[in-house]
């Protein structure tokens, strides 16, 4: 399990877009709107993971 900080997450509609769009690299995405973070299976790097939000306001925290 890996956890990134989710920058621009504002209410669950923001969490919930995050979850679908990064969910189209890493598996069993779960995203926190509270904590402002995201907790996932799998390898991807910060850039793909930034990459998958691209058309999106949020971003994944280096």
């Amino acid at each position: 399990m890996q956890k990134v900080t989710i920058n621009g997450m504002k209410c669950q509609g923001c969490a919930d877009t995050v979850t679908e769009k990064l969910g189209s690299v890493v598996n069993n995405v779960n995203v926190d709107l509270d904590s402002k973070t995201a907790t996932f299976d799998g390898t991807a790097s910060v850039a793909q993971l930034n990459a998958a939000l691209a058309d999106t306001s949020y971003s994944v925290a280096e």
